[in-house]
């Protein structure tokens, strides 16, 4: 079986680091990991992904909600949201993307594999 090809979409460097060594701890997976809306549009239009972690809050002109409902326009991809704005994991605009998850920060290592049994189920 293939790696699952996951995005990192995250603009605090350590925490994406962080976010990246516990999905490694969770499977054997490929990350890239990208800081802005932009970055992730590009990226995600560049190669295949099999799930994208995108913050909400987002350094630069574009937010995580904007940046999944861009490339949802382009490529059929679970979108997977994390943020520790209780208010933002509950808005319209989110639900309108019907995002694969909804993680809230402080992440748990069990969230994160819970979310990936769904979004990158194994195969036997």
């Amino acid at each position: 079986m293939a790696k699952s090809n996951i995005l990192i979409v995250e603009d605090e460097f350590i925490i994406a680091l962080d976010f990246e060594s516990r999905l490694m701890q969770q499977g054997d997976f490929t990350t890239k990991i990208v800081s802005s809306g932009e970055g992730a549009v590009t990226k995600a239009a560049s190669e295949n992904f099999d799930v994208i972690f995108m913050d909400i809050k987002l350094m630069g002109k574009m937010d995580g909600i904007e940046a999944a409902q861009i490339i949802q326009k382009k490529i059929d991809v679970p979108i997977v949201y994390i943020s520790g704005n209780a208010d933002l994991l509950e808005s319209e605009r989110l639900k309108q993307t019907h995002p694969a998850g909804i993680l809230k920060k402080p992440v748990v290592d069990y969230e994160i594999n819970e979310v990936l049994k769904i979004v990158c189920p194994k195969e036997d």
